[in-house]
């Protein structure tokens, strides 16, 4: 959506609340993170694109504000927009969510438009630093992906069974859009297409367990052209002047690329929140099957203290790996140049892998509000990156 749009709409909406408000409740919230942020590493490039990586305190690489407005019109009917303004951005507002909802009753409701794309459990709130312990989610599963959004239809429901709630979600839908990829170290396109999620969440008392997973067709976009055939075309030259033929070029296009293959994405942890306690681990496999990208396998571990009433101290512990050992999407692959390529081409995509250990604080100084302080080191792949570091400090809150 444009965010313009979105903004004369929500204005709109203001201007005119009083003409309606016999039909409709308009609610406004938000949260924010202000935030100082430094990272540095021994290969001097950062760990995170996000981060500027040289060392230097930013205000702004991890700073967002964030407006929502809901308009309830009744009858079980009602329309969100979220405005969303991020520091890395220049603190340009876009619409990050727009979608209508109709409850059909009190344990289903329907909504469509475009919404948070359930990726992994903290996705639908992964900006809103106050509802987690960390001064950052790890980065090992909360990377940032570039498809946090979707748009589509998506099903909620919440049923009761004793003491045991649950709570499901199934979601269809597309996205189209950009990712950086460090091969090329920069930002290409692809998109997702008929997206199908599902994903389940069952809690009693101090104990939470969830798991959920989403398939979708990929559309290559740039990612195949740039990343990947483009990054290949000297080798297959080479290839053709040794003898290959058109059918064994194809078969290596064919292997290769991303598109129409199936995209794989699956996540499962628990929460438990005992006495002092605290205690979280996530796990998640994704990737883009019978291609040239590898499966990636990340987690982390958490375990809290509670001090006092309103200080947590955490420490966690993630990873992030890639599998560059499954070479079954190239089994038709005869030509020795070509097959070589191929193998060359799923190493440089899977040349990243990372972990870290963190130590975070948080003291809740105001009902609404949170002081954080957070520090990870850890250790890069990337002969660029290495052993890095990075410092957080500063307020999440909500409104």
């Amino acid at each position: 959506m444009n965010c313009n749009y979105a903004l004369k709409w929500v204005i709109g909406g203001a201007l005119v609340t009083s003409s309606f408000a016999s039909y409709a409740d308009v609610v406004f919230n938000g949260f924010a993170s202000l935030r100082a942020t430094a990272a540095d590493s021994d290969g001097g490039t950062s760990p995170f694109e996000t981060l500027e990586g040289n060392g230097d305190i930013s205000f702004s690489d991890e700073s967002l504000f964030a407006l929502q407005a809901r308009a309830d019109l009744g009858g079980g009917l009602s329309a969100t927009v979220q405005l969303l303004a991020e520091g890395k951005g220049d603190f340009d507002a876009e619409a990050r969510w727009a979608y209508v909802s109709y409850e059909i009753n009190p344990q289903h409701t329907i909504s469509m438009g475009r919404f948070a794309n359930p990726s992994f459990y903290q996705s639908e709130y992964q900006n809103v630093g106050y509802t987690h312990n960390f001064g950052r989610l790890p980065k090992a599963v909360y990377i940032g992906f570039d498809f946090t959004t979707i748009e589509g239809v998506s099903l909620d429901s919440n049923f009761i069974f004793g003491d045991y709630a649950l709570s499901t979600k199934v979601l269809y839908g597309s996205w189209r859009g950009t990712t950086f990829l460090a091969a090329t170290q920069q930002d290409e396109s692809f998109g997702f297409k008929d997206e199908l999620s599902v994903r389940l969440e069952l809690s009693k008392d101090w104990w939470t367990v969830y798991g959920g997973f989403f398939i979708v067709e990929i559309e290559g976009g740039t990612v195949d052209t740039n990343a990947i055939l483009g990054g290949a075309q000297g080798a297959i030259e080479l290839a053709k002047s040794q003898g290959a033929t058109e059918q064994q070029v194809q078969a290596f296009k064919d292997a290769v690329v991303w598109d129409g293959k199936n995209g794989l994405y699956g996540y499962t942890g628990f929460h438990i929140d005992y006495d002092r306690i605290i205690l979280d681990v996530e796990y998640a496999d994704y990737g883009v099957e019978d291609s040239s990208d590898g499966f990636n396998q990340v987690w982390y571990t958490a375990i809290g203290y509670r001090v006092v009433d309103n200080v947590i101290v955490t420490v966690h512990h993630e990873r992030f790996l890639q599998d560059n050992k499954d070479l079954d999407f190239l089994n038709g692959v005869d030509q020795p140049t070509l097959r070589a390529t191929g193998v060359a081409i799923r190493n440089n995509l899977a040349m990243r892998e990372f972990d870290g250990v963190g130590l975070s604080v948080r003291y809740d100084f105001h009902p609404n509000a949170a002081l954080k302080f957070q520090y990870v080191s850890g250790e890069d792949s990337r002969p660029s990156v290495g052993d890095y570091s990075i410092w957080t400090a500063g307020v999440d809150l909500v409104f």
